[in-house]
Protein backbone atom coordinates (compact mmCIF):
# COMPACT_ATOMS: atom_id res chain seq x y z
CA UNK A 1 0.00 0.00 0.00
CA UNK A 2 1.78 3.38 -1.44
CA UNK A 3 2.08 5.95 1.48
CA UNK A 4 0.24 9.04 0.84
CA UNK A 5 0.89 12.46 0.50
CA UNK A 6 0.00 14.86 2.81
CA UNK A 7 -1.65 18.04 1.17
CA UNK A 8 -3.86 20.20 3.05
CA UNK A 9 -5.34 23.79 2.48
CA UNK A 10 -6.42 26.34 4.64
CA UNK A 11 -9.82 27.95 5.34
CA UNK A 12 -10.88 31.05 5.93
CA UNK A 13 -10.02 30.76 9.75
CA UNK A 14 -6.62 29.80 8.65
CA UNK A 15 -7.49 25.76 10.06
CA UNK A 16 -5.86 23.26 7.62
CA UNK A 17 -7.86 20.84 5.86
CA UNK A 18 -6.49 17.56 5.01
CA UNK A 19 -7.11 17.22 0.99
CA UNK A 20 -7.07 13.72 1.55
CA UNK A 21 -8.54 11.85 4.48
CA UNK A 22 -8.27 7.65 4.32
CA UNK A 23 -9.91 5.65 7.01
CA UNK A 24 -11.01 2.18 7.60
CA UNK A 25 -14.30 1.81 9.42
CA UNK A 26 -17.69 -0.17 8.93
CA UNK A 27 -19.66 1.89 6.01
CA UNK A 28 -22.84 1.72 8.42
CA UNK A 29 -21.00 3.60 10.92
CA UNK A 30 -19.39 5.74 8.28
CA UNK A 31 -22.44 7.06 7.08
CA UNK A 32 -24.02 7.40 10.52
CA UNK A 33 -20.79 9.49 11.68
CA UNK A 34 -20.97 11.64 8.63
CA UNK A 35 -25.28 12.72 9.67
CA UNK A 36 -24.70 15.24 11.92
CA UNK A 37 -22.12 17.23 9.89
CA UNK A 38 -24.38 16.75 6.35
CA UNK A 39 -27.73 18.39 8.28
CA UNK A 40 -25.51 21.27 9.74
CA UNK A 41 -24.24 22.23 6.38
CA UNK A 42 -26.92 21.25 4.21
CA UNK A 43 -24.37 18.73 2.44
CA UNK A 44 -26.09 15.57 0.65
CA UNK A 45 -24.72 12.22 -0.42
CA UNK A 46 -24.88 10.68 -3.59
CA UNK A 47 -23.95 7.11 -4.38
CA UNK A 48 -22.76 6.15 -8.42
CA UNK A 49 -23.41 2.75 -9.38
CA UNK A 50 -22.38 1.99 -13.15
CA UNK A 51 -25.86 1.20 -14.96
CA UNK A 52 -24.08 -0.97 -18.25
CA UNK A 53 -20.38 -1.80 -19.81
CA UNK A 54 -20.66 1.67 -21.61
CA UNK A 55 -19.76 3.48 -18.08
CA UNK A 56 -23.28 4.59 -17.92
CA UNK A 57 -24.00 6.35 -14.32
CA UNK A 58 -26.70 5.82 -12.15
CA UNK A 59 -26.36 8.38 -8.80
CA UNK A 60 -28.75 7.08 -5.44
CA UNK A 61 -28.93 9.77 -2.91
CA UNK A 62 -28.74 9.02 0.61
CA UNK A 63 -31.66 9.25 3.20
CA UNK A 64 -30.68 8.54 7.03
CA UNK A 65 -34.28 6.53 7.18
CA UNK A 66 -32.86 4.46 4.66
CA UNK A 67 -29.25 4.01 5.62
CA UNK A 68 -29.56 -0.20 5.17
CA UNK A 69 -30.57 0.32 1.68
CA UNK A 70 -27.86 3.00 0.56
CA UNK A 71 -25.13 1.18 2.85
CA UNK A 72 -25.95 -2.64 0.17
CA UNK A 73 -24.92 -0.40 -2.78
CA UNK A 74 -21.32 -1.79 -1.42
CA UNK A 75 -21.96 -5.02 -2.06
CA UNK A 76 -23.19 -3.88 -5.59
CA UNK A 77 -20.24 -4.96 -8.08
CA UNK A 78 -21.59 -2.26 -10.03
CA UNK A 79 -20.65 0.47 -6.81
CA UNK A 80 -18.15 2.64 -8.30
CA UNK A 81 -17.96 5.68 -6.09
CA UNK A 82 -19.40 8.07 -3.64
CA UNK A 83 -19.79 11.77 -3.28
CA UNK A 84 -21.11 14.82 -0.36
CA UNK A 85 -22.09 17.77 -2.43
CA UNK A 86 -24.01 20.69 -1.19
CA UNK A 87 -24.34 22.09 -5.13
CA UNK A 88 -28.30 22.25 -5.49
CA UNK A 89 -28.94 19.12 -7.85
CA UNK A 90 -32.73 19.17 -8.77
CA UNK A 91 -33.04 15.73 -9.83
CA UNK A 92 -30.10 13.28 -9.35
CA UNK A 93 -32.23 10.05 -11.07
CA UNK A 94 -31.74 12.72 -14.07
CA UNK A 95 -27.80 12.33 -14.67
CA UNK A 96 -26.53 10.25 -16.52
CA UNK A 97 -23.30 11.49 -18.09
CA UNK A 98 -19.69 10.63 -16.60
CA UNK A 99 -18.16 12.70 -14.72
CA UNK A 100 -20.57 14.67 -13.59
CA UNK A 101 -19.75 15.47 -10.23
CA UNK A 102 -15.76 16.59 -11.75
CA UNK A 103 -17.48 19.36 -13.63
CA UNK A 104 -19.68 22.35 -12.43
CA UNK A 105 -20.80 21.28 -8.66
CA UNK A 106 -16.32 19.86 -8.51
CA UNK A 107 -16.23 23.06 -6.51
CA UNK A 108 -19.23 21.93 -3.65
CA UNK A 109 -18.02 18.18 -3.86
CA UNK A 110 -15.78 15.47 -2.15
CA UNK A 111 -15.13 12.43 -3.86
CA UNK A 112 -15.42 9.16 -1.67
CA UNK A 113 -14.02 5.75 -2.97
CA UNK A 114 -13.75 2.43 -1.24
CA UNK A 115 -16.07 0.84 1.62
CA UNK A 116 -16.79 -2.49 1.14
CA UNK A 117 -16.35 -5.13 3.17
CA UNK A 118 -16.08 -9.02 2.98
CA UNK A 119 -15.35 -11.66 5.63
CA UNK A 120 -11.74 -11.11 4.81
CA UNK A 121 -10.80 -7.28 3.88
CA UNK A 122 -12.24 -4.49 5.29
CA UNK A 123 -11.50 -1.81 2.03
CA UNK A 124 -10.32 1.86 2.70
CA UNK A 125 -12.67 4.93 2.76
CA UNK A 126 -10.69 7.23 0.70
CA UNK A 127 -11.85 10.83 0.67
CA UNK A 128 -10.72 13.77 -1.70
CA UNK A 129 -11.67 17.14 -1.79
CA UNK A 130 -12.25 17.46 -6.05
CA UNK A 131 -11.61 21.14 -5.78
CA UNK A 132 -8.11 23.49 -5.72
CA UNK A 133 -11.07 26.19 -4.77
CA UNK A 134 -13.53 24.30 -2.93
CA UNK A 135 -17.13 26.63 -1.61
CA UNK A 136 -16.60 27.63 1.68
CA UNK A 137 -19.62 25.20 3.03
CA UNK A 138 -18.07 21.97 1.92
CA UNK A 139 -15.04 22.88 3.04
CA UNK A 140 -16.38 23.91 6.55
CA UNK A 141 -18.36 20.43 6.26
CA UNK A 142 -15.08 18.52 5.55
CA UNK A 143 -13.17 20.28 8.41
CA UNK A 144 -15.96 19.14 10.85
CA UNK A 145 -16.68 15.68 9.50
CA UNK A 146 -12.41 14.95 9.43
CA UNK A 147 -12.31 16.68 13.20
CA UNK A 148 -15.87 13.95 14.29
CA UNK A 149 -13.70 11.26 12.61
CA UNK A 150 -10.97 11.44 14.54
CA UNK A 151 -13.05 11.64 18.02
CA UNK A 152 -14.27 8.18 17.22
CA UNK A 153 -13.60 6.09 20.21
CA UNK A 154 -10.67 3.41 19.64
CA UNK A 155 -9.68 5.16 16.39
CA UNK A 156 -5.84 4.74 15.71
CA UNK A 157 -3.70 6.20 13.40
CA UNK A 158 -1.40 3.77 10.76
CA UNK A 159 1.94 6.94 10.62
CA UNK A 160 3.70 5.13 8.32
CA UNK A 161 0.60 4.13 5.15
CA UNK A 162 -0.79 7.60 6.53
CA UNK A 163 -4.74 6.25 7.43
CA UNK A 164 -6.95 6.14 10.23
CA UNK A 165 -8.45 2.74 11.34
CA UNK A 166 -10.41 1.17 13.64
CA UNK A 167 -8.68 -2.35 14.79
CA UNK A 168 -10.44 -5.17 12.61
CA UNK A 169 -9.04 -8.79 12.45
CA UNK A 170 -9.56 -8.21 8.54
CA UNK A 171 -7.07 -6.98 6.28
CA UNK A 172 -7.43 -3.39 5.30
CA UNK A 173 -6.91 -3.16 1.44
CA UNK A 174 -6.87 0.33 -0.31
CA UNK A 175 -9.60 0.87 -2.35
CA UNK A 176 -10.34 -0.11 -5.76
CA UNK A 177 -8.87 1.98 -8.31
CA UNK A 178 -11.81 0.38 -11.04
CA UNK A 179 -8.84 -0.66 -13.28
CA UNK A 180 -10.41 -2.18 -16.27
CA UNK A 181 -8.99 -5.91 -14.99
CA UNK A 182 -9.59 -6.02 -11.38
CA UNK A 183 -12.77 -4.11 -10.46
CA UNK A 184 -15.25 -6.62 -10.39
CA UNK A 185 -12.48 -8.60 -8.50
CA UNK A 186 -10.44 -6.52 -6.25
CA UNK A 187 -10.30 -7.98 -3.51
CA UNK A 188 -8.94 -11.46 -4.98
CA UNK A 189 -6.61 -8.92 -7.05
CA UNK A 190 -5.02 -7.27 -4.39
CA UNK A 191 -4.58 -10.36 -1.48
CA UNK A 192 -3.14 -12.50 -3.76
CA UNK A 193 -0.46 -9.43 -4.74
CA UNK A 194 -0.04 -9.87 -0.70
CA UNK A 195 0.02 -13.81 -1.15
CA UNK A 196 2.78 -13.45 -3.54
CA UNK A 197 5.40 -11.39 -1.34
CA UNK A 198 5.30 -13.26 1.28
Amino acid sequence: MNNALLIYILDEEENCIAIYFNISMPVMDFLTESHNAMLSHEVKLFAEIFVNAQGKRQYSSFEIEKIDLFASYFNNTAYNSFFFSCYPIQCITQIKEFGYFYDTPSSYSIEVKGGRETDKSRELIQMRMISKNPNKQIQSFYRIFQRDLKKISGLQKHTQKNYFYLPTEKIIIPANPHSQNTRDHWEDFYLSKIESVE
